[in-house]
């Protein structure tokens, strides 16, 4: 492609850590605010997790009724087998997929998951790494690549498509091509992405994974964020998607709130997740391995759940997805009211991803809000530019808080007028 048609700018590991220091600079803030005891509302998600004192009636018929048996049971290290074989009967059922359970195994969150495949690809073995590049198509969540970049020397290259009217994935088969010239050892792959939940185009996700198993090549694909779909299409995979090259990890921390007990998989080869001495499982020994068994037996109803749902086309969460839609259309409305506020497409997740016609950086933006009372992420920690002021809005919030933050947001903006 002639350099002029690039949609994408390349950035480096320093780059890319650069909008890491954004994070943390806004979640210092935070502290600051909450320490002040000025924050009265929040559209980040995450940022008041509060503990939970007691159980409601549900969580308890979820989790099961009898709470007093104790176990002194580790588990095996891969996770529990009940857990891992529900999980490849959703995963076949989905995709005609042929999944065994010794293709998945269970870690403590998605996030953990994806550094230990990348030790694991990089070949951490005695505290040194061989040489290992990858390529990672964002604006992402790029937090996840500083232990990769800082703690095992990983160059981290980033392609950041970052018009965002022009969409944040690759469109063209060139452009993956392009991706390939730098001859990384994986490819990372957010889908759909984070924060603006778009998916990475099906025919073009397939052309990646063939081109690099020709290449010799890793696909990881980070699929957190696939949950909440605006269009029904949701992944659109086929059963190519089980590859000897690629590397899926996925979560329900967000699918279905249950971020506090940490649990993720990763579904791979088996030549990559080996055994409780080798690959991803023996790099989990001691860490996690087996989850809490309160995590397992909610993910196993809720798995259970989403294969009725497959089979028989009832989704047993519409209520909780109808709610959601009704508070998106909320904030929606209400964006539509501001000026210079541009709200752009939705593919999945519980987030809006907004530009705004700001005077000011979007962690100023950020700043300016908490003077406010409430917390809206900037996304420059995700690889957008400040100045480009795009802006991560959570929707799945009470309404309080929600119409708390809508009124701040439209006082900051409408006075600078």
């Amino acid at each position: 492609m002639a350099s002029e048609e690039k949609r994408y700018i390349l950035k480096n590991s320093q780059d890319i850590l650069k909008s890491v220091d954004s994070f943390c600079d806004y979640y210092h803030l935070i502290k600051k605010y909450i320490d002040l005891r000025e924050i009265k509302s929040s559209l980040d998600r995450g940022a008041f997790a509060r503990p939970q004192f007691m159980l409601n009636h549900e969580i308890y018929s979820l989790l099961g009724q009898k709470r007093d048996k104790l176990s002194y049971a580790y588990g095996p290290e891969i996770g529990d087998i009940t857990v891992r074989e529900k999980i490849c009967k959703v995963e076949n059922l989905k995709y005609k997929t042929s999944y065994s359970p010794e293709n998945i195994a269970i870690v403590a969150g998605a996030w953990s998951g994806v550094e230990l495949v990348i030790e694991e690809l990089a070949d951490l073995r005695r505290g040194r790494t061989k040489d290992f590049i990858i390529a990672t198509i964002g604006p992402t969540h790029y937090q996840m690549f500083h232990r990769a970049i800082n703690m095992l020397g990983v160059n981290v290259v980033g392609f950041d498509f970052v018009k965002p009217s022009l969409g944040s994935t690759p469109k063209t088969e060139d452009e993956i091509d392009d991706i390939l010239k730098i001859n990384p050892n994986a490819v990372f792959v957010t889908n759909p992405n984070n924060p603006n939940g778009e998916y990475f185009p099906s025919k073009l996700l397939k052309y990646l994974i063939e081109k690099c198993k020709e290449k010799n090549i890793h696909v990881i694909i980070d699929e957190i964020q696939d949950f909440f779909v605006s269009d029904e299409l949701g992944l659109d995979y086929g059963k190519w998607i089980q590859s000897s090259n690629v590397i899926r990890i996925d979560s329900f921390s967000k699918k279905r709130g249950i971020a506090e007990y940490r649990v993720g998989w990763v579904i791979a080869d088996k030549k990559i997740l080996g055994d409780r001495l080798t690959g991803v499982i023996g790099r989990l020994s001691g860490l996690m391995g087996n989850a809490p068994r309160a995590a397992n037996t909610a993910i196993c109803k809720l798995l259970d759940l989403e294969e009725k749902r497959i089979k028989t086309g009832v989704n047993y969460f519409k209520s909780v997805e109808e709610s959601l839609k009704k508070r998106e259309n909320y904030i929606v409305e209400r964006l539509k009211l501001m000026p210079g506020v541009e709200v752009l497409p939705r593919g999945a997740c519980i987030n809006l991803t907004v530009k705004i016609k700001y005077p000011k950086t979007d962690f100023e933006l950020s700043r300016d809000l908490m003077n406010k009372g409430t917390l809206i992420m900037p996304c420059g920690g995700y690889g957008y530019a400040a100045d480009d002021v795009i802006m991560r809005i959570t929707f799945a919030e009470r309404w309080s808080k929600l119409q708390h933050s809508m009124s701040a947001l439209k006082s900051v903006l409408t006075s600078q007028k």
